[in-house]
């Protein structure tokens, strides 16, 4: 069982990005969709990989596959919203890490999730994470 506890609440020290909702998120219920909230956790997920290949010099040829995908709904996002999507590793592997996620807006927390990304080379074939991934992933770890 992956532990999300740590993010029950917001933590600004977190890699994070803010994301508008857009009306065209809402669902006939007049709240955010369920399928949009993935569309946050990409958005940070996508982000803190152009940050890190930047940072990190990592090899232009790495991948990060998502292998699994969790996601826990706590309160319903609505129209006019701003969310915060903030992240964190919470299990580095040889291969793989996990990320947790939390998803809030300006009430408190919408929902948990975490992402377990696999590591591949030029091949698609699982490769062990480059050191300077494993210690930044290590050094963050919640």
């Amino acid at each position: 069982m992956i532990e999300l506890a740590p993010f029950q609440n917001a933590d600004p020290a977190r890699f994070a990005v803010q994301s508008a909702v857009r009306y065209e998120d809402l669902d006939p219920n007049r709240h955010v969709n369920h399928a949009k909230y993935l569309t946050y956790l990409e958005e940070c997920r996508l982000a803190l990989r152009r940050t890190l290949d930047v940072a990190l010099a990592l090899p232009v040829s790495l991948g990060w596959a998502v292998g699994a995908l969790s996601i826990e709904y706590r309160r319903a996002i609505l129209y006019p919203a701003t969310v915060r999507t903030e992240t964190a590793p919470i299990q580095i592997g040889r291969t793989s890490f996990t990320l947790g996620y939390g998803i809030y807006d300006d009430l408190g927390l919408n929902a948990v999730a975490s992402t377990r990304s696999v590591c591949l080379n030029e091949e698609g074939r699982p490769t062990p994470l480059p050191d300077a991934l494993k210690a930044w992933l290590t050094a963050r770890q919640t």
